[in-house]
């Protein structure tokens, strides 16, 4: 071994550092997944943004009784239930981040079951619930009864739209959370 300043130690080409310089890969995989996953998190939030401010609205306008003009003029269907369940699916998020600083594999697992149920699910249940209003619309689009957005744009396909993005943003957080939690596990002994 040698020091910056002084001579090389006897017995040794300066090498033989690369062996100690290594971090363990699943400490790698950590920290990526866990910035994935706040990326992934921060999208999936900007989207709920939009569901909280249609089916907030709807809530503030039927059961409050609040006048908003700005939400009676972009005249929208009624919230649908799966809507509702799937505003709740910020609540996975919030324990996949309090299981960040300790790796604590149990919230990540609350995380990994909760995108499935509260953001998945609905996904399916609103896809199968629309379906009908897709195939009436394509089937004949000027005599369609599906609901639009401002009169005009059909709401079906911008179901669909958030369907496609929603699917993958769970998909995704549940992939890279299941990583993560084999990144956390300790390893397994071999005999």
């Amino acid at each position: 071994m040698s020091s910056k300043a002084g001579p090389r130690a006897v017995g040794t080409d300066g090498s033989d550092f690369k062996h100690r310089q290594r971090v363990a890969a699943h400490y790698t995989w950590s920290v990526q997944y866990k910035n994935y996953l706040k990326y992934l998190f921060f999208f999936h939030l900007s989207v709920l943004v939009f569901m909280w401010a249609k089916v907030g609205g709807e809530f503030a306008v039927n059961t409050l009784g609040v006048e908003l003009p700005a939400f009676k003029k972009l005249d929208l269907p009624t919230a649908y239930p799966w809507e509702y369940v799937w505003c709740l699916s910020f609540l996975p998020c919030i324990f996949a981040l309090m299981s960040f600083p300790k790796n604590k594999v149990q919230l990540l697992k609350y995380h990994y079951y909760g995108q499935f149920v509260l953001g998945i699910v609905p996904c399916v249940i609103g896809i199968g619930s629309q379906l009908p209003e897709l195939v009436d619309y394509i089937s004949d689009p000027e005599n369609s009864q599906t609901p639009t957005f401002k009169g005009t744009f059909p709401m079906v396909i911008i179901w669909y739209i958030f369907f496609l993005i929603s699917f993958q943003l769970h998909a995704f957080c549940m992939y890279f959370s299941y990583n993560l939690m084999a990144a956390w596990q300790p390893p397994k002994k071999t005999e």
